[in-house]
């Protein structure tokens, strides 16, 4: 069963989860951030209780329904738990990860190049590869527009990511910048283009790495790597970009962190 508020189906094997549209998509992102970064900080510290939705309500001037699909996604990451009649509280221990995105995918949406670290690679113009130019629904041989960029820690490349864009996209936006973005994708798009991204359909395999992305990440060509790839759907179902990440075998794990009190 699907959490409230999305519906799915099945495609090619993929379950496609679409998040039913809602104009406060936005703000609910922006009330689960600050008090996400409360709990963290001990603002609301550990058995604490958090301020009632009516108060969360007033203070972030946004509907009830924001307010509770924030506080439903706190709960999914495990930080708080609610109590009928007596409100929510923040677990006695955040679990590791909890701040992260569940979806490896909707964090490649998310998060900005700069928060990243990432060292700009390229950007420009190149022919889609067919696995591009089949998922994003172009005729083979079309020209799109490349972002690159490697993601580093103290120890050396962890992950390579690619960001695929039809062209028309591009104009108007920063992703011909030399520079790193200084936000996310979705929300890139959505402020310079208005194009909100309605679903995403994300699929991670196993495979071998090839010779360029070895070079990048440090590693032996055919070594194992993690393939996460995500597709941004606007509410038609038409693909308007597709990230492409690979992270070495080696160096990663895919956790889940969620309760199991609900």
């Amino acid at each position: 069963m699907l959490p409230s508020g999305l519906s799915g189906h099945m495609d090619a094997g993929w379950m496609v989860v679409m998040a039913t549209r809602d104009v406060d998509t936005l703000k609910y992102e922006r009330v689960l951030h600050v008090l996400r970064s409360r709990i963290q900080d001990g603002t609301y510290p550990a058995g604490g209780i958090l301020p009632s939705q009516h108060r969360l309500v007033a203070e972030f001037d946004v509907s009830r329904p924001t307010v509770i699909e924030a506080l439903r996604l706190l709960r999914q990451e495990g930080l708080i738990e609610t109590q009928t009649g007596r409100g929510s509280f923040v677990r006695g221990k955040a679990p590791v990860l909890a701040a992260q995105s569940a979806n490896p995918g909707r964090r490649l949406l998310d998060v900005s190049e700069v928060d990243s670290s990432a060292d700009l690679l390229q950007a420009g113009l190149v022919v889609a590869p067919t696995r591009v130019a089949v998922l994003l629904e172009l005729p083979p041989g079309t020209k799109v527009f490349l972002r690159q960029y490697l993601i580093r820690d103290e120890d050396g490349p962890v992950e390579l990511v690619s960001a695929w864009f039809p062209l028309e996209l591009v104009t108007g936006t920063k992703l011909a910048s030399p520079e790193p973005l200084d936000e996310g994708i979705r929300r890139h798009l959505y402020g310079r283009k208005r194009l909100r991204l309605d679903y995403a359909v994300e699929r991670t395999l196993s495979r071998s790495a090839v010779l360029d992305e070895a070079s990048s990440l440090g590693i032996d060509p055919g070594a194992p790597v993690l393939n996460v790839v995500v597709t941004g759907h606007d509410a038609q179902g038409k693909a308007w970009q597709l990230v492409d990440a690979v992270l070495p075998g080696d160096r990663h794990e895919l956790r889940n962190v969620y309760p199991l009190t609900q």
